[in-house]
């Protein structure tokens, strides 16, 4: 069974298919794709963009402004800020929190207000309640252990654990996927940083 929506905003894309738990909340200039289950109390804020066949889960929130691919899965409670963009058959864990700033401004004037880009590479999986620092890169195909604290650029093909997150080993058999030529770089496209200029004036490049 699928619920109605709350939509605050007449300039929503919806696909074909949705799928809706209760009370799951969706602002103005939110795009979604076919095939796109939202759990219960899911939050979509302006500028999010879902593509098809997305699974957004119980209690998940999108603080807006994020660009997801085709074929994510978004478990319970993840947290995707604003500036994220996640390609293509990724998993993204339980609980696990992004990060658009690395400076929390609140009553400091003097510090610098910026926003950075998140980019999660192709097929990469995120274990639950990871926690990943805004500005930072992951590669494709990465895997990141529950718990871990991810402080800088990740390598692909690998498994990063701790905290701070390092590279334990070389990607386990059986967790190799085949990938397009562009894995990596689908989503750096003037297209996706115009929609995300739009919505975050100080976003740094």
């Amino acid at each position: 069974m699928t619920h109605t929506p709350i939509l605050l905003g007449s300039n929503i894309h919806i696909g074909n298919n949705l799928q809706c738990g209760y009370d799951v909340i969706i602002e103005d200039d939110v795009w979604i794709g076919d095939n796109v289950k939202l759990g219960h109390r899911a939050l979509l804020k302006r500028g999010t963009r879902l593509g098809n066949n997305v699974v957004f889960d119980d209690h998940c929130v999108c603080t807006g402004a994020a660009w997801v691919g085709d074929n994510v899965n978004f478990r319970t409670g993840a947290i995707l800020a604003k500036a994220n963009i996640v390609e293509d058959y990724c998993f993204i864990g339980p609980g696990i929190v992004t990060n658009h700033t690395k400076h929390v401004t609140h009553g400091r004037p003097d510090l610098p207000n910026e926003q950075l880009i998140t980019y999660i590479g192709y097929g990469s999986i995120i274990g639950s309640q990871a926690s990943l620092l805004a500005g930072l890169e992951i590669g494709p195909q990465t895997i990141i252990g529950g718990g871990a604290v991810v402080v800088k650029k990740t390598e692909g093909y690998g498994v990063w654990i701790g905290s701070p997150a390092r590279r334990a080993m070389d990607l386990p058999p059986g967790y190799r996927m085949e990938e397009p030529d562009n894995a990596g770089n689908m989503y750096r496209t003037q297209e996706v940083l115009d929609h995300l200029k739009n919505f975050i004036p100080n976003l740094v490049i």
